[in-house]
């Protein structure tokens, strides 16, 4: 914890240095170089501080100043998580230098999950008894299950494996089946993320939505302009938004922040701890393809 407390303070006290680099989430392609010679480090010897900082081991997306130091000696952006783009730029430059790979943290395993698109080969519409054994074998065991419960007058079960849930629906003339998934998780400032992600999350490119989180009844459009995509799920919301190269628009009515493209919904909102502004910080983020709705599960 304490660790963890000190990279905050260092990240507070590089976003002060106007000659600080500017900090672009670790997921962003942009970041990765070309090429593994294109990697500015002399080979390290074991007395070098670089090869302590190239050899020691790391943990997948847990935040910390090591990470940091590791990304800064990189050259790519130092936001103190290890994810796709510090692991392939890691790698990159510990083969050049004909360093061991044992402290490189394996990416999660399991069956692909991107936001919007079919999970472990599960749609929208298939029955609980098919989806549950499909998703299981994709990503393992389930985390956490919860029994039925009523919800705009419609009965759901949600089930989590992980940061990933599965919302069900039934009635008396429909069968349980899936009717949405996403990702749903809680960043904190001292502790990180609240669930392990099973594996890597990656958006697809889509086009972004014109709309007024304010004024559900007006009209929406899908525009012409495009958001990328990859693995672009960062703690903090300006990062994101830098990430997506568009802006969570803040809903008034529901204090939260969200998103909407062809493909999928964001949804952001932060707790500022008790008191406010204490180190109990959260960020609480939602990845869907739809927000959940008050609807008849037998439509």
């Amino acid at each position: 914890m304490l660790a963890f407390i000190a990279y905050q303070l260092l990240k507070s006290d590089n976003s002060s240095t106007t000659s600080s680099p500017e900090v672009v989430p670790e997921s962003t392609s942009a970041m990765v170089p070309s090429s593994a010679t294109e990697i500015p480090i002399a080979t390290p010897t074991p007395d070098d501080p670089n090869y302590v900082i190239l050899t020691r081991e790391y943990e997948w997306l847990v935040p910390s100043i090591e990470v940091m130091e590791l990304q800064e000696l990189l050259e790519i952006g130092a936001d103190g998580l290890y994810g796709p783009g510090t692991r392939e730029a890691h790698i990159a430059a510990l083969e050049q230098n004909g360093l061991p790979l044992t402290g490189v943290p394996n990416e999660p395993t399991g069956c692909n999950i991107v936001i919007g698109e079919d999970i472990c080969g599960v749609q929208i519409g298939n029955l609980m008894e098919i989806a549950i054994p499909a998703v299981t074998e994709g990503l393992g065991s389930p985390t956490q299950e919860a029994g039925w419960y009523t919800e705009c007058g419609t009965q759901y079960r949600t089930i989590y494996w992980g940061a990933l849930y599965v919302d069900f629906t039934r009635s008396d003339l429909v069968e349980p089946k899936v009717v949405r998934w996403g990702i749903r998780n809680s960043f904190h400032v001292i502790n990180g993320w609240d669930k392990i992600f099973p594996s890597i999350v990656r958006f697809p490119e889509s086009l972004l939505v014109d709309w007024d989180p304010n004024e559900p009844d007006a009209p929406i459009s899908i525009t012409d302009i495009a958001t990328p995509g990859g693995p672009l799920i960062v703690p903090e919301p300006d990062l994101f938004e830098e990430a997506i190269g568009a802006s969570l628009l803040y809903n008034f009515s529901a204090d939260e922040f969200s998103l909407r493209t062809a493909d999928y919904v964001v949804v952001f909102s932060e707790y500022s701890g008790d008191p406010p502004g204490s180190d109990e910080t959260e960020f609480r983020w939602e990845f869907t393809d739809t927000l959940r709705l008050c609807e008849n599960p037998a439509d």
